[in-house]
């Protein structure tokens, strides 16, 4: 038999430390790493050809890891939704239950 379960402050606070991951956690360090590659092609490991293609590839490669993570978000917002959802379910099924 199954079991169904919708702990609403449990989607909450998970939807809300995903969230809060992405946007005070991963996308900074990201930029960071981002700036510190760039930084390193410019002054660090300058090579005439080699520097400006890395460049490119690594900024190429950042910008879908952090498309990647922001879609964690996207996460975030799908379990709430359920979790709204599944209330507002719940709710229109006790409404529409005669109590007499």
């Amino acid at each position: 038999m199954s079991r169904n379960v919708v702990d609403q402050e449990s989607i909450n606070a998970t939807a809300a430390k995903l969230s809060n991951a992405v946007t005070s956690t991963l996308v900074p360090q990201l930029s960071s790493l981002q700036r510190e590659v760039e930084a390193l092609l410019s002054d660090g490991l300058v090579l005439e050809k080699s520097s400006p293609k890395l460049k490119e590839s690594y900024a190429n490669f950042n910008t879908s890891v952090t498309q990647a993570v922001n879609n964690i978000t996207e996460f975030a917002k799908q379990f709430q939704s359920i979790g709204t959802g599944v209330s507002d379910f719940d709710q229109q099924v006790a409404s529409s239950i005669p109590t007499s």
